[in-house]
């Protein structure tokens, strides 16, 4: 339902703060795991952090229909990320099969597999 990031431009090497907000509009029936991407204009990764929320703490098979849940993310820039603008993506997955959950229209029909939430000024 939202994010908080901790700042819109940093150097490689530092660290971006990323808090999600998310809201279960049911019960959730599988445990899924949360993927943070800090993406290039060819989509290459130069920072990741992958975990079920909450740093596995409180996976989704624990959240109740209705309920918020607030998930904090570390993205460390790569030292070599080279200057420029990058994307931030998010989205969840099943482990298992590595299938990306769909993000749905108003329609209930998939739209895409992830969020885009904002631009990052890498620079020195």
């Amino acid at each position: 339902v939202g994010y908080d990031l901790s700042q819109d431009s940093a150097r490689p090497g530092e660290t971006l703060k990323l808090a999600l907000y998310w809201q279960a509009l049911q019960d959730p029936k599988a445990g899924y795991t949360v993927f943070t991407h800090l993406l290039d204009g060819q989509n290459k990764i130069y920072a990741q952090q992958d975990n079920p929320p909450q740093r596995g703490l409180y996976p989704t098979t624990s959240w109740s229909r209705g309920e918020y849940v607030r998930d904090e993310y570390d993205l460390a820039i790569n030292a070599a990320a080279p200057a420029g603008d990058y994307i931030i993506e998010v989205g969840m997955y099943d482990v298992a099969s590595g299938k990306r959950l769909s993000l749905l229209g108003a329609d209930e029909k998939p739209l895409d597999n992830r969020v885009v939430l904002g631009k990052v000024r890498v620079g020195p």
